[in-house]
């Protein structure tokens, strides 16, 4: 083959595709396959030139030394590659034992699972609610979780015998098996021992084979100051068992948050509404203000309008990374009392016109 361009025997410009080499080998193949050429020493000829050409081109490593350098190494022997013999190239592409199905075989070849082995178990999220004052404080708590275990019968491998010292049975201890197609042959993962090659033994009557059991359990968690809705606190080992006497999975505990009729969350910050006096609001006062961490003092100004609000510094969540916690915004709204005496009624009107200012003049619309 060194005498020939390996694209020229499969009738191909240099540098064609993977996809382009494969779709001329075939349609070569078909043409100059011995059994449809009985007799023709050119055709068996052409037909080995094309096989060996295609057993260089079709693999990504020797095609690519091949476009570069000219060579892909070596040259296969004529017994190393593939032989089409007694196999039926005229068959269309439904046909069972064609070259499609031969190509399907391969393809199907490839996906097989790997071999069985150890796994690790799933991991399991346990939903907790809470209150904002809990989350605050942060609690502890005792849960009940389902969660399966490993066997203890098998050990979580889902079969007991002595005979799992011995060879498999099926693939005589290599772990896999050849599989057949018309004059074809290729190995896949022996599907009774998972390509252990030992014998898988009987199946466990405690488990059923499945190598785990399920149980209730109880578990003491401590939910920390801070926490927020999507939250998560990991317990090691404490999810699912493992396949085949894999390791256990993690249990994540996720707080979900209820909402307070009292504050507002912002991450870290929390919200609060506090209603104020007319008088409060225009000479100023000092009032309670609510947190969750126990009342403070408020420094209302002189002049205060509805809806103006004030922050106090570290007042608000707990950090869960020790950082600083967050603060407490709070919001004034000026209370108006439904005024009925007389005295009250002249004192506001007394009251407005020794402060006649609007505070809708800016907002006024001027007329033509």
């Amino acid at each position: 083959m060194a005498h020939r361009d390996l694209y020229e025997v499969l009738e191909l410009s240099h540098g064609a595709s993977p996809a382009e080499v494969k779709k001329a080998y075939k349609r070569l193949a078909r043409k100059l396959h011995p059994d449809l050429n009985p007799g023709d020493k050119a055709a068996e000829e052409r037909f080995k030139e094309i096989n060996e050409a295609y057993s260089v081109l079709s693999n990504a490593e020797k095609k690519k030394q091949y476009d570069t350098y000219g060579s892909a190494g070596p040259e296969p022997s004529p017994a190393a590659g593939v032989h089409f013999e007694g196999f039926d190239f005229g068959a269309g592409p439904s046909s069972a034992g064609g070259f499609e199905d031969l190509f399907e075989t391969f393809s199907h070849a490839a996906q097989r699972p790997p071999a069985r082995g150890p796994q690790r178990g799933q991991d399991l999220i346990y939903p907790v609610t809470l209150s904002l004052e809990e989350a605050f404080s942060g609690k502890k708590s005792r849960l009940g979780i389902v969660h399966t275990v490993p066997c203890e019968r098998c050990h979580g491998e889902g079969r007991v015998s002595a005979l799992r010292k011995k060879p498999c049975p099926r693939c005589g201890g290599k772990g896999q098996t050849g599989v057949a197609r018309g004059p074809f042959s290729f190995m896949s993962t022996c599907d009774l021992c998972g390509g252990t090659g030992r014998d898988p033994g009987e199946v466990c009557t405690a488990c059923r084979g499945s190598g785990t059991k399920e149980v209730s359990d109880t578990v003491d968690v401590t939910l920390p100051a801070g926490v927020d809705t999507g939250s998560r606190i990991r317990l090691k080992g404490k999810g699912q068992a493992g396949p085949m006497g894999g390791p256990q999975g993690d249990l994540y505990i996720e707080t979900h948050i209820l909402p307070s009729p009292v504050f507002s969350r912002e991450g870290p910050h929390l919200k609060v509404k506090v209603p104020i006096t007319f008088p409060e609001a225009v000479l100023g006062a000092r009032v309670d203000v609510p947190t969750l961490g126990g009342g403070a003092r408020l420094k209302i100004p002189p002049g205060t309008s509805s809806g103006q609000a004030f922050r106090l510094k570290g007042r608000g969540m707990p950090s869960l990374r020790g950082a600083q916690p967050g603060d407490l915004l709070v919001e004034v709204t000026v209370f108006v009392p439904a005024v009925v005496d007389e005295k009250s009624k002249d004192l506001l009107r007394e009251f407005e016109k020794l402060n006649p200012e609007s505070p809708r003049d800016d907002t006024s619309v001027a007329k033509d």
